[in-house]
Parts: C-alpha cells; sequence; structure tokens
C-alpha cells in the first residue's frame, strides 16, 4: 500500500506507508522502553528508601507515569515524527501533502491514541489503519497525518541508465538545469505506469525547462532523462 505525496515540484511520488505489523512492533518498542523506566523509576525508590524524595505516593506516581504519557508527544516532535519504536522499525509520521507534521498534528494523534491504542487495546486503531485505506488510524485522520516507510521502496529500474548510442544527440540542452533527484524522481514516475501522472509530470518539466513538446508524455521524460545522462556523462 501505498500514498501520493508532492515533491517540491509538485510531482506526486509514492511513498510506502507502514504496514500494520510494522506498527505495532514499534509500539512494542516503544513499550519496552516504558517498562525501561519504570524499573528504573522503582530502582531509583528502592535505593532511596520511603524517606526520599519519592515517599510521597504522589510524586512517585508521577514520576513513572508523566513521562510515559509524554513520550510519544514529545518524541515525535522533536525527533522529525519518531519515537524509539518507530526509529527502530524506519517508519515515521508526516502530513499528507509530505510536509512535517505541526504541533497540533502530533498533539490529535496523541490525544486520540487514548481511544485508538489505550482503551481498546489498539483494536480501533487496527480497524481504522484496515479499512482506510491511506494506512490512519482516527488520530492520524483527525491531525492529517500518514505512517510512512523511511525508506521508500525503489526497484531496480528506477536506478539502471540504460548505455548510450556514442553518436546520441540530446534535445533539452536545459536539463542540466535539474538534479539527481529530480531525475529519480521522474524514473519513479515512469516505472509507475501512470499515464495520468505522467502527463502531468511532463507539463511540470516542460515548465522548468522552458519547452513545450510535442511528444507523448513518456517519450518526453525519457528523453530528458537520456539527455540528462548525456550531460552528466560529458562532464565526467
Amino acid at each position: 500500500m501505498s500514498l501520493q505525496i508532492d515533491t517540491a515540484q509538485n510531482v506526486g511520488v509514492d511513498y510506502e506507508i507502514a504496514s500494520i505489523g510494522d506498527r505495532i512492533l514499534a509500539q512494542l518498542v516503544d513499550y519496552a522502553v516504558y517498562f525501561g523506566w519504570i524499573l528504573t523509576v522503582v530502582g531509583i525508590k528502592g535505593i532511596i528508601g520511603n524517606g526520599g524524595a519519592f515517599s510521597e505516593t504522589w510524586l512517585f506516581t508521577g514520576a513513572m507515569l508523566l513521562p510515559i504519557m509524554l513520550c510519544p508527544l514529545l518524541c515525535e516532535y522533536f525527533l522529525d515524527g519518531q519515537t524509539v519504536g518507530k526509529m527502530a522499525l524506519k517508519i515515521k509520521v508526516i502530513r499528507l501533502d509530505g510536509s512535517k507534521a505541526t504541533l497540533s498534528s502530533y498533539l490529535l494523534r496523541w490525544l486520540l491514541s487514548i481511544v485508538d491504542i489505550s482503551i481498546f487495546s489498539g483494536i480501533i486503531a487496527i480497524l481504522t489503519i484496515a479499512i482506510n485505506g491511506k494506512g490512519q488510524r482516527v488520530g492520524d485522520i483527525a491531525g492529517g497525518t500518514a505512517v510512512i516507510k523511511t525508506q521508500p521502496t525503489i526497484k531496480l529500474e528506477h536506478i539502471l541508465t540504460p548505455d548510450q548510442d556514442e553518436n546520441y544527440q540530446p534535445k533539452y540542452p536545459a536539463v542540466v538545469e535539474l538534479t539527481d533527484k529530480d531525475i529519480r524522481t521522474i524514473r519513479k514516475v515512469l516505472a509507475s505506469n501512470n499515464e495520468e501522472l505522467i502527463e502531468t509530470t511532463m507539463h511540470k518539466i516542460e515548465a522548468i525547462l522552458g519547452v513545450n513538446s510535442l511528444e507523448h508524455g513518456r517519450d518526453f521524460l525519457w528523453q530528458v532523462v537520456n539527455d540528462y545522462n548525456f550531460y552528466a556523462n560529458s562532464e565526467e
């Protein structure tokens, strides 16, 4: 399952949505971290004894539970959409437009996790993610976010460059203004076999290059890729 987001050039690119299994495993890793914190606090209380700072029950309980309650919110906000578990599973929270989630988005996810995860033991979250189609639990829907894999799947055809004829003649010198990232994006668009996406990308690239091609969208994009490779190889 994938989620289409926009690049800086407003070209749609598919990112792989984190699976339910990835998210459950990430949550389990976070629970392991929480358990480690509880053991630490209990150990400190045992060392200090009943006469220490943790002699008050409310203080001991707060020191143990408050960091656990706030950890998901604070980690996602300060660690760019990731908790320790999400880091371990290489997944992260982003907005549906591909940008970094805002504090309000993280806050909504955090508050609604009480319904999604805590009260119903994650059943609501699992059902919502399975049904939604964008890999969103209730908190994600409210916050306009999704959880994606930080390393999108890239197929071999996205990066392989076919050998060029030594007599190859480029058509669009302005392709030198593009970057390697732009070309990788174009390759992914071509590999998607989505004709509407290909045509949209063609018009975006035409605008960037300042040309008006009469070629079919797929032919034009391959010409751009090959021209870029020609000039890149000429500089070596």
